[in-house]
């Protein structure tokens, strides 16, 4: 069975044949009812979906601010737009994918916050 993170190359290459607009929120929903669907029918996560949860958790730490807002908002609160935002969390999932087969967060590395 597919995974999620085997679609999002197809999702990053034709946004709105998945999405009704060019938008992380759009893209939030899309997520949120391919795992409503995979619940309701009762499909075990593959590794990948597994994969993608843990970046979600990633991106939460990434920006390492208290709050209940969701991962998508936190995305855009650092973007243009939300078409930027999606963008932004394409490269984010690829920096993270080449992170892991590398064993190091080189991302995080350049996020940590400036002494005071």
């Amino acid at each position: 069975m597919i995974s999620f993170a085997d679609l999002l190359p197809e999702i990053k290459k034709r946004p709105t044949l998945y999405l009704s607009r060019y938008s992380i929120f759009d893209f939030q929903s899309f997520y949120y009812g391919y795992d409503l669907a995979r619940n309701q029918i009762g499909a075990n996560k593959t590794e990948g979906d597994k994969e993608f949860d843990d970046f979600l958790i990633s991106v939460r730490e990434r920006y390492n601010i208290e709050t209940t807002q969701s991962w998508a908002s936190l995305i855009l609160f650092h973007s243009a737009d939300e078409r930027d935002a999606l963008d932004r969390l394409f490269d984010l999932w690829e920096k993270y994918r080449a992170g892991r087969q590398t064993g190091v967060d080189s991302e995080k590395k350049h996020h940590q916050p400036a002494a005071r």
